[in-house]
């Protein structure tokens, strides 16, 4: 069970244990943000990335990985401990969630091997009006002024920075890229238009949120589209399917896919994006849960 949240050095955050691989860690947060409150459900759920996700990266942990829409840090404490001698840049836009995200990254000891981006990543640099939800950081999105009303929005946007993943790339001075997560509320494919020179060159793969709900309500995108989209930007796409093997999707299982994810999966998939099937036979299964 997560212990309570406990107050830190900062004002209005609060800290709790939770269980992310069988490992126990510290998750800073702010106390009435319902993500931070239920973080150890989203803990055990972080079981299915580290199983892609040491699949995907090198052995010898020396893999470089990028964490686009950090959060409050889950994925990037999962991407930090299966790359030990390699690089984690974890992006998030939030003024607030990332310097929860810091205290994360401080509270587990790896503040010097996780580089924070304070940015959101997009189609193009400059910057946009961004959406902080206070009650579900998880919520937390760009402000497509085209689908969406600000009057509708709890609090109105504030500017955030953005660049591209190319730009972000770059500037880094990686030399290569080995894992992409994505998490951004719908816009997933905008991630993936401002990141074409690194796609051809690197050949990354990414772990992208597949939602309809989030597609439709943020970006009025037709979820069959891009889906479609994906399928023919990458050759080579699965699902992840819990401690079953993950599920290969091509365009003549598109429809069923896409039956399954608004019926029986309500709008919740996370796809891997790649350029190869090499990895699913290094894929083993998470351990299942007892909690």
């Amino acid at each position: 069970m997560a212990r309570q949240g406990h107050p830190t050095a900062t004002a209005g955050r609060g800290w709790r244990h939770v269980t992310i691989a069988g490992r126990r860690r510290r998750v800073s947060g702010d106390p009435a943000d319902t993500y931070f409150q239920d973080a150890a459900r989203h803990a055990r759920g972080m079981a299915e990335i580290h199983a892609v996700a040491a699949a995907i990266l090198p052995p010898d942990g020396t893999g470089i990985a990028l964490d686009i829409g950090a959060n409050i840090g889950l994925t990037a404490l999962v991407l930090a401990a299966l790359a030990p001698r390699g690089r984690v840049l974890a992006a998030e836009p939030s003024p607030r969630t990332v310097e929860a995200l810091r205290e994360t990254l401080r509270l587990n000891g790896i503040a010097d091997r996780v580089e924070v981006l304070p940015l959101a990543v997009g189609a193009g640099p400059g910057e946009a009006a961004f959406h902080a939800d206070a009650a579900h950081s998880a919520g937390s999105k760009l402000v497509d002024a085209g689908t969406m009303d600000h009057a509708t929005l709890a609090a109105p946007p504030v500017a955030v920075p953005v660049t591209t993943l190319d730009a972000l790339v770059e500037r880094a001075g990686l030399p290569r890229i080995d894992l992409v997560k994505v998490d951004v509320e719908g816009f997933e494919s905008d991630v993936l238009d401002g990141a074409a020179a690194t796609i051809a060159r690197h050949r990354p793969a990414f772990i992208l949120e597949f939602n309809a709900w989030t597609l439709l309500c943020n970006r009025n995108a037709n979820p069959r589209t891009v889906l479609e989209d994906w399928l023919a930007r990458f050759p080579v796409v699965h699902a992840f399917r819990g401690t079953a093997a993950p599920e290969r999707i091509g365009r003549a299982q598109a429809l069923a896919f896409l039956h399954d994810h608004l019926v029986l999966r309500r709008c919740a998939d996370d796809l891997v994006l790649s350029f190869d099937a090499d990895w699913v036979a290094r894929w083993q299964p998470p351990a299942k849960s007892s909690r």
